[in-house]
Formats: C-alpha cells, structure tokens, sequence
C-alpha cells in the first residue's frame, strides 16, 4: 500500500504521535486514535485520553509498515468525507513523507 493512501484511511486503531504544534504542551502525545472528528483527534495514551487539534499540527503515523509524518490541514475533514474524497486528495499528498 502507497503511504499516501494514510490521507483516505480510517484513522481510528492507527498509532500517532504529535510532533509539531503551536502549543509545545502537546508535542510527544503519543498513543493509538481511538475517536476522529472533523477537527480533531482523540488519543488514548499511557496517562488517559488526549484530544488534539488537527489544524496545524504534524503527526507522525504508523501505516502499512512504515512511519510517516503527515500535516494535520491534509486530514482536517470530517473522517467519512475525507474517505469518500480520498483520490481527489491523493493528488495533493505533498504533506506526506517517510520518516
């Protein structure tokens, strides 16, 4: 699997980490999605769930063998939509990069 089909995968099970934020306290949240919404993501960690913004964040991402780092703006739709829209997006996969 291409890593730039992460932009039109289910999020949810798939183990993230924050490492780029406007906010430093959230750089190093580490843990599995386990909730999606339009704007942010819901990560259960070893100290309880965290919810963090999708908009200008970077993660990086476990997905089919590989770690990738991918901008937050390139996931910030609702997670049915940005699904269905997957192949419009994967045509703007510049966000997405090998680790």
């Amino acid at each position: 699997m291409r890593p730039e089909f992460v932009l039109a995968h289910e999020w949810i099970g798939l183990e993230v980490e924050v490492v780029e934020s406007p906010n430093p306290c959230e750089i190093g949240i580490r843990g599995v999605v386990v909730d999606e919404t339009m704007n942010t993501l819901r990560i259960k960690t070893e100290k309880g769930l965290k919810t963090v913004a999708k908009k200008g964040r970077t993660f990086r991402v476990k997905f089919a063998g590989k770690v990738l780092r991918v901008k937050g703006d390139l996931i910030a739709f609702r997670p049915e939509d940005r699904i269905k829209k997957g192949i419009l997006m994967l045509k703007r996969a510049k966000g997405v990069w090998l680790w």
